[in-house]
């Protein structure tokens, strides 16, 4: 099986999300309170979903890319409601 082209972008924004909603499931099973994503923890979302959106245009698959353009309207509008 070989890998596709800029598999590296895939693996970087997949890990960055998973990791990333897992912990968000974690805090959420245990009924804590979720606290809006530092600045920092925000800019590493950002920098997974453009690794996303080249990816999905490397591949010139619309599918994904539009995935990636709601992960990161997403991502934003939890950041702009957590720092207001």
């Amino acid at each position: 099986m070989e890998l596709p082209a800029f598999w590296w972008l895939l693996a970087l924004s997949t890990i960055i999300q998973g990791a990333f909603f897992v912990r968000f499931s974690i805090v959420r099973l245990r009924r804590k309170e979720v606290q809006p994503p530092s600045r920092r923890t925000a800019m590493l979302l950002f920098v997974a979903g453009a690794a996303g959106l080249v990816y999905g245009v490397a591949q010139r698959d619309p599918v994904f890319f539009l995935g990636q353009v709601c992960l990161l309207t997403i991502y934003y509008r939890m950041h702009r409601n957590g720092h207001e």
